[in-house]
């Protein structure tokens, strides 16, 4: 570490506490008859602790940890999600099956189901539960593995609050999966045969701007702005995903992007906001698979890239197949296809992430994620809306199509209660179940933040064999919504709202539902940090200012956060050409809202929001220090790399 100075000496002391909390049982709290006696806060270790997990310090030696076991080991470990983690990730990608979502992913029959209309949630929800089931596979080690969610959100908290700029440096979890430090790649020969290290190319993450579609204000319009699954999508895909996608750059630029682990938490993300829509949007109660295809919220159609229109029973399609040859089911890949046994493939099955069968699971939600949970936009509640059964118009495949699975409900154990920080201990709330726990992981590191329960675990041997369907020729895309214009928000409750179309059948329960569990979507725990505060405050305190909570408001707040971004963050910038090529993009939705703004179509309503967003965050980077105007500088370089990358790794395989 270059020495006894100063900053070593702290950076030990660190890594000592932090040992102490990850491999000798935990960091424990003081209890309050304690502090009452003695006057006193909390325990040293702890509040160096808490200071790394949300960000405001970090261990300097990267191989802390590393070097810690090999001279103690761990003898009472408190939470091993970040080794088994990536460790499971290393497993997964030398054992080839890694590689197999990568295909999935940019496979074009798959890749039109994936993106740019109404089934984006969906079709990745499946993405990424057969592919935790696939990490949890790789070994008895990681059958508890969970996919960490990276919550840019708070990433967002951070750079408004000035204390850091990038997405590099705000979040955490970039650095522990990797970083973002400069090198080089070159190829030897060791005993005649030439190897290299085929990175997966990153962009500039050290220098890529957060998003303004990220900030709270922005994220809460796009998850509220949507009455029905069918707005809310495309409004997350065009807004927050896209935008984290083009500014991370390099592989994520692409749709090679699962390449990048940090693509897995960030859908992880995507699906959490999900999970906070349907509470809100659709209600609490469970819903039978009828219900699930009848309901006007929870389903909603929307026109096929590739012609027709989805159906609330079609099977997803997900295929692998190096560079599209010969593509097969996901299901029937020998080397996959047991992933997805038991896991629900029809669009509507995969509304409710209670269930799931024996991949269930629950999200641990705190600070501003758990507010949006519990308190929705606070409309009040419609009377539940009458529907008929959607239509089924879409043409049917000449060709064999898969067949839907049909899982035996699998009966789970109850969740663990989100518990009360004034009755447990420290890691009360943050204990594991091999089986039916799945811990996530948000933006402060690896160690306390987030939960996301599962009734999975054990996933059979025998593969899921379905006959794949023939790939239709793909016509171009036309691509004439605008998502970025906000949408009049829906009269909709904050609390329970059970919006069950009356006239849906309800006497028999889905393959996919299990009516005797108690499976829960999301487990709140009372967590936050001061940026977090801080931004809350900001919003409530001008939301109050401005008449209260209501559609005009909140998007009035949106404007406010995306014009300050321009004016205090550096600027809004466009995203790359080569990125609104592949992904059929337009431009960033904080960068139509400034363009609005400055027209005078959109004008700002609350006259002092300049001074009022000054008052709490300063002007970090006013915009006369804007650099170009191009997040990706040099994308294509990028892409070709990617490219030339996964092509390498795939021929290994």
């Amino acid at each position: 570490m270059g020495g006894d100075s100063h900053e070593n000496m702290a950076d030990l002391e660190r890594q000592a506490c932090m040992y102490e909390n990850q491999c000798l049982g935990g960091t424990q709290e003081y209890s309050e008859e304690f502090k009452a006696i003695w006057h006193v806060t909390e325990p040293r270790c702890k509040s160096i602790v808490d200071a790394i997990n949300n960000g405001s310090q970090s261990i300097i030696y990267e191989s802390w940890r590393e070097d810690m076991e090999r001279n103690f080991g761990c003898p009472q470990p408190t939470n091993m999600t970040y080794w088994s983690w990536t460790g499971a990730l290393a497993a997964a990608m030398d054992s080839g099956a890694y590689i197999k979502f990568v295909e999935m992913h940019t496979e074009m029959k798959s890749e039109m189901e994936a993106h740019r209309q109404c089934m984006f949630i969906y079709w990745h929800r499946l993405l990424l539960v057969v592919f935790e089931n696939m990490l949890r596979g790789q070994g008895s080690q990681y059958a508890c593995v969970t996919v960490p969610y990276y919550n840019w959100v708070g990433a967002n908290n951070r750079v408004l609050s000035g204390t850091c700029s990038s997405l590099g440096d705000c979040s955490s979890i970039t650095r522990e999966l990797g970083g973002y430090t400069s090198g080089t790649q070159r190829t030897v020969a060791i005993n005649g045969i030439n190897n290299s290290g085929r990175c997966v190319p990153r962009g500039e993450w050290g220098s890529a701007s957060v998003p303004g579609a990220t900030s709270y204000a922005s994220v809460r319009q796009q998850v509220f702005n949507g009455r029905n699954i069918g707005e809310m999508s495309p409004l997350v895909e065009q807004g927050c995903h896209n935008n984290v996608h083009s500014n991370l750059g390099g592989a994520m630029g692409t749709f090679a992007s699962p390449s990048e682990p940090l693509f897995w938490s960030h859908h992880a993300m995507v699906d959490a906001l999900h999970t906070i829509f349907h509470k809100c949007r659709v209600g609490t109660q469970r819903l039978t698979f009828a219900q699930k295809t009848a309901h006007p919220v929870a389903w909603t159609s929307c026109s096929r890239r590739d012609g027709g229109a989805f159906n609330p029973t079609d099977v997803i399609t997900m295929r692998t197949g190096v560079n599209g040859v010969n593509p097969i089911e996901g299901s029937q890949d020998p080397r996959i296809g047991q992933y997805f046994s038991g896991v629900p493939n029809q669009f509507a099955g995969l509304m409710d992430v209670r269930d799931l069968g024996a991949s269930s699971y629950s999200y641990e939600l705190s600070g501003q994620l758990a507010n949006m949970y519990n308190n929705c936009d606070g409309t009040s509640t419609p009377a539940p809306t009458t529907t008929s059964a959607p239509s089924t118009s879409a043409s049917q495949p000449v060709t064999s199509a898969p067949v839907p699975t049909t899982p035996v409900p699998v009966a789970s154990s109850a969740p663990t209660a989100a518990t009360q920080p004034t009755r447990c201990s420290l890691f009360g709330w943050f204990f594991r179940r091999c089986g039916n726990g799945r811990i996530l992981e948000a933006e402060h590191g690896w160690g306390l933040h987030g939960l996301r329960h599962s009734g999975g675990g054990n996933y059979p041997n025998d593969n899921n064999y379905y006959t794949p369907a023939a790939a239709p020729p793909s016509p171009q895309y036309n691509n004439n919504n605008n998502y970025n214009t906000p949408i009049p928000s829906p009269q909709i409750s904050g609390n329970n709202n059970n919006n069950i179309p009356s006239s849906t059948p309800t006497s028999a329960p889905s393959p996919h539902y299990d009516g005797n569990n108690n499976n829960q979507d999301v487990v709140i725990v009372n967590k936050s940090n001061q940026y977090e505060e801080r931004v809350s405050s900001w919003y409530d305190q001008t939301a109050i200012k401005m008449g209260g909570q209501c559609a005009e408001v909140m998007a009035d707040l949106e404007r406010q956060a995306c014009m300050f971004q321009d004016q205090c963050m550096g600027g809004t910038a466009d995203y790359s050409a080569e990125f609104k090529k592949i992904w059929g993009a337009k431009e960033p939705r904080c960068l139509t809202i400034v363009n609005a703004i400055n027209s005078g179509e959109q004008p700002i309503k609350h006259e002092t929001w300049r001074e009022d967003m000054e008052s709490f965050f300063g002007c970090p980077k006013p915009v006369s220090s804007t650099p170009s105007t191009d997040q990706n500088g040099g994308y294509g370089d990028v892409v070709q790399s990617a490219t030339d990358t996964l092509l390498s790794v795939i021929q290994l395989n």
